[in-house]
């Protein structure tokens, strides 16, 4: 098979993937989520779409760096989602670290309130 066979294959795959799917009357489906699961779906997904559009963007401004700078190499995608992923989890470990700090310089100055930390006593 040539490399157009497997084309034709694909956009056959494609399209046969567009058409509408039947509906049985009186079945349960199993896929039919609750609300608070389609939330969830969807602040995955919209994370997921800021993920991947961040690093298409780390990706061509380091590429068009290159002009400039002959020196740097040349940066693929899945590197440029791995920088994005590092420097995440850097900022993850280092606000971490920081309400760590604060309840040491302050042990026991706050409780919590819901999904939030306030200072006891404050209103």
């Amino acid at each position: 098979m040539g490399a157009r066979s497997y084309k034709v294959w694909g956009i056959a795959a494609g399209l046969v993937g567009l058409l509408p799917r039947v509906a049985w009357a009186g079945m349960p489906s199993p896929w039919v989520l609750t609300d608070i699961a389609k939330l969830r779906v969807q602040a995955i997904s919209f994370f997921l779409l800021v993920l991947l559009v961040s690093a298409l963007c780390i990706q061509l401004l380091w590429n068009g760096l290159r002009k400039s700078f002959a020196r740097l190499p040349r940066l693929g995608y899945g590197r440029a989602l791995s920088l994005v992923l590092l420097w995440g989890l850097l900022f993850a470990i280092v606000l971490t670290m920081i309400s760590g700090a604060r309840e040491l310089m302050t042990p026991g100055a706050w409780e919590k309130n819901g999904a939030i930390y306030r200072l006891k006593g404050a209103k």
